[in-house]
């Protein structure tokens, strides 16, 4: 499973969309004015992400209702796609993918497949792809008129077509201060521009597998673990997150019960030098019998900690960890239980 991002307020920096886990964009060949000034895809924005190993896919939108113009507007808007993917360095032989970002109804299926023939009369129609909810892309895609699809989560009702080649899930990120929508795919081939050429450092099947691990490490689409918690700022634990918090409650845990084997080993030597016919006044003689099970049951759960290593903790010569004290010195910044002697 690959990760992308469409975005049109900002333009992030594709080493920071990098850094998040994302190696594609669907970007616009449009511009969007003072209100998206990010929209618009740039040469020098293709250069950077390419350089960045990010591939790019293309996508056409002015308005959301644009394809109801009919045969003439996808002529026209498939021209200016098409001028702007060579001027970034694009593919005339890949697709692009033209929206019908509405919620369209089976009678308005007739002028959205015109738009798209007239589309594929300049693209040819290998190279027409249709963005949209479920159903006017399954008929775009049923009656020939598109032949990749980029299908919204949005006016899909829970639907998901087989044969789309990307997914936006209807999640949103922020990468560099940028508003970002979130976009999945399995496919090799979903219309970037670099598709095929490039030998691949992977099989599919590696591939899949290092997806998997990214995603069992980060949570669900890179954004960390719910059932982990939240940090400071409120966002979900990872799996790393989840372990270090662990540790640490691990390591305050055993340098509570050494504070507890230091108290019981200092009861222990006032009853070893207390006469025996002498018995603790109460109320501390309702402890002078358990006094020594509970030095027995703490001995018995420190033999269960040793074999984690925690930072500020020793290493015995069988390879387990070891207490300051059994050490000879406390950890940095711990003060010693052990008696002064005094």
């Amino acid at each position: 499973m690959r990760f992308g991002l469409d975005y049109a307020a900002g333009r992030p920096a594709p080493s920071a969309i990098k850094a998040e886990g994302y190696d594609f964009i669907v970007g616009y060949l449009s511009p969007g004015g003072p209100t998206l000034p990010g929209k618009l895809l740039t040469p020098a924005e293709a250069d950077d992400l390419r350089a960045h190993g990010i591939s790019i896919v293309s996508n056409w939108e002015t308005t959301a209702v644009r394809m109801l113009d009919g045969y003439g507007a996808g002529v026209t808007d498939a021209r200016s796609a098409l001028d702007q993917v060579l001027r970034c360095g694009g593919r005339p032989d890949r697709p692009i993918y033209f929206s019908a970002d509405f919620d369209a109804t089976p009678q308005q299926q007739t002028p959205i497949d015109a738009y798209l023939d007239g589309a594929a009369s300049v693209l040819g129609r290998a190279n027409v792809g249709i963005y949209g909810g479920y159903w006017p892309l399954s008929r775009a895609l049923d009656n020939g008129s598109a032949t990749w699809a980029w299908q919204t989560v949005a006016w899909s009702g829970g639907n998901v077509d087989p044969r789309i080649s990307i997914f936006q899930t209807g999640e949103q990120v922020t990468v560099d201060n940028v508003p970002c929508d979130v976009n999945q795919t399995d496919r090799a081939d979903f219309g970037q521009w670099d598709a095929g050429t490039e030998e691949p450092d992977m099989t599919p099947e590696q591939d899949q597998i290092l997806r998997d691990v990214q995603t069992q490490l980060r949570g669900p689409g890179l954004e960390g673990w719910p059932q982990l918690g939240t940090n400071a700022a409120g966002q979900n634990l990872t799996v790393v997150d989840g372990l270090a918090a662990a540790l640490t409650h691990i390591y305050e845990l055993r340098t509570e019960i050494s504070d507890l084997e230091a108290t019981v080993a200092e009861l222990k030597a006032e009853l070893a030098h207390a006469p025996a016919s002498q018995h603790w006044p109460f109320p501390f003689s309702l402890v002078e019998g358990p006094a020594t099970a509970v030095a027995d049951q703490l001995a018995k759960l420190e033999q269960l900690l040793p074999g984690v290593p925690l930072p500020g903790w020793g290493t015995g010569p069988n390879g387990h960890s070891v207490k300051p004290a059994d050490s000879g010195q406390a950890p940095a910044g711990t003060k010693s239980n052990a008696p002064s002697g005094n």
